[in-house]
């Protein structure tokens, strides 16, 4: 899968490092939020509409315990929400609160797939107001094997064209005994 963040231009509600630094692909930088800034977002923008289903985030020693994903210039909350750990705790993954995390990335994200210009990462709730949110990075991507909207072949059906056919059609599959 395509890393699309490395293809958006990138904002945030504020930063005391460069918000760059979230979707630069190196986890020895990293964006950290304003200090005290509990509730604060980073927003990725393209020119032309992308489809998205699925986010991965990389934190700094596990201080996040809330977060969603919203979309579009009205930041409308995707659908069917599935978060990885489900409670957005991850400090099992940081064993003694160590700056790495055990395994890249802490969080998974995936959602109904939205075809969007602007997608927001929004960072809800931490593990207190003097633990602002600091990343190592978060990757963007389009997963089509989890598609919920991608077409699906009906069973009998083969997506294959025929021999003698130019154009694509779908036909029956019939079974000839």
């Amino acid at each position: 899968m395509e890393n699309l963040a490395k293809k958006a231009k990138v904002e945030a509600d504020g930063a005391d490092h460069p918000v760059n630094n979230v979707n630069d692909g190196d986890f020895a930088i990293r964006w950290n939020a304003k200090n005290d800034d509990v509730d604060t977002w980073i927003q990725f923008k393209w020119e032309t509409a992308q489809k998205i289903n699925r986010v991965h985030v990389t934190e700094f020693r596990s201080r996040l315990r809330g977060h969603t994903i919203e979309y579009s210039d009205s930041h409308k909350m995707v659908e069917e929400l599935v978060m990885t750990p489900t409670d957005g705790n991850a400090s099992s993954n940081q064993p003694g609160n160590q700056k790495y995390p055990v395994k890249v990335p802490d969080h998974v994200l995936t959602f109904k797939t939205v075809e969007t210009t602007v997608l927001r990462y929004h960072m809800t709730k931490n593990v207190g107001v003097s633990s602002e949110p600091s990343l190592w990075g978060i990757e963007v991507f389009y997963d089509q094997k989890s598609d919920t909207i991608a077409p699906v072949h009906p069973a009998g059906y083969s997506p294959q064209p025929g021999p003698n056919s130019r154009r694509r059609i779908n036909r029956p599959v019939v079974e000839i005994r």
